[in-house]
């Protein structure tokens, strides 16, 4: 995904953490007003854990590397912005000003209940006003709902914590995903027959609740079935959270490889075998998941 340089763009403003469909609408709205007025659409999102200035336990649906591979496609560029003390601190119409005056934006976009500015006091009709009195077109979003109820990333957290994946993916418009490099574990795949990737995921990153899912794996372009498990280990007394994939159908090494994990259904909950038999028996039934769509 291109970070935004000199190009004019009509610029999509918010955090987008989850790119979810009302995020989608949005930056499709922009799109169109980027092609009716032959400029590029560029979306704005935090490039490090925004929520962190505010609440330190927070984390993001997706990382910014995440966001980029969902943008990619939905719009020409992305712009970057590091929500730091100094943009905390901005006031709203330094923070315009600024903005502005570092990039070529013809025409901007935000949702309804857009906020920015030192102690929030910049908002959607403030940025219209803006615009106004600076000659720039400003299009207001009003709110997207799903049957009757608003889309937010607040609802999508709380849908990944509960272990709702699959209304959590209708609200996001496509799985929830996370990408991470394969590290050596602890080498479970050889003692199941299956091939095992662990994958090493940023702190910041939100987890879907523990448990065992049916995901589909991609690795260098092709994908593949597979089964997450979320969580610890107990039948092996290990309580540390791993995020491991026992992948259907390949044997290739792909340790140090980045791969993309899609979830798409809960499965069970993580439970503690008697015998890592037992657990094996199990993984195996586990993987026969998407045989049964």
């Amino acid at each position: 995904m291109k970070e935004l340089g000199t190009e004019e763009v009509c610029l999509a403003l918010g955090y987008f953490d989850s790119v979810h469909i009302g995020h989608r609408n949005l930056i499709s709205i922009a799109s169109e007003i980027a092609k009716n007025n032959n400029v590029g659409c560029c979306v704005a999102t935090f490039s490090n854990n925004a929520y962190r200035l505010f609440n330190v336990g927070e984390k993001q649906v997706y990382t910014y590397n995440e966001r980029c591979t969902l943008l990619d496609g939905l719009c020409d560029y992305v712009l970057p912005m590091r929500f730091d003390t100094r943009l905390k601190n901005l006031s709203a119409e330094r923070f315009l000003d600024e903005l502005f005056a570092r990039h070529h934006i013809k025409a901007v976009v935000c949702g309804y209940d857009y906020l920015f500015g030192a102690g929030v006091k910049g908002d959607a009709e403030y940025l219209r006003r803006y615009c106004d009195e600076h000659g720039i077109s400003c299009t207001v979003v009003p709110k997207y709902e799903l049957n009757g109820t608003r889309v937010s990333t607040t609802e999508v957290k709380e849908l990944l914590r509960s272990g709702d994946i699959e209304r959590a993916n209708e609200i996001l418009g496509e799985p929830f995903m996370m990408t991470g490099k394969v590290v050596h574990g602890r080498g479970a795949g050889r003692m199941f027959d299956i091939p095992t990737a662990n994958i090493k995921f940023s702190n910041s990153k939100l987890l879907p609740a523990n448990g065992v899912y049916g995901t589909v794996v991609e690795v260098d372009g092709k994908t593949y079935y597979g089964v997450t498990n979320v969580g610890g280990r107990p039948t092996f007394g290990l309580t540390k959270t791993v995020v491991e994939t026992m992948l259907c159908d390949f044997n290739d090494n792909i340790y140090d490889k980045t791969i993309k994990i899609s979830f798409r259904r809960f499965l069970r909950p993580i439970q503690k075998f008697e015998t890592p038999v037992e657990l094996s028996k199990q993984i195996h039934k586990d993987t026969e998941w998407y045989r049964h769509d």
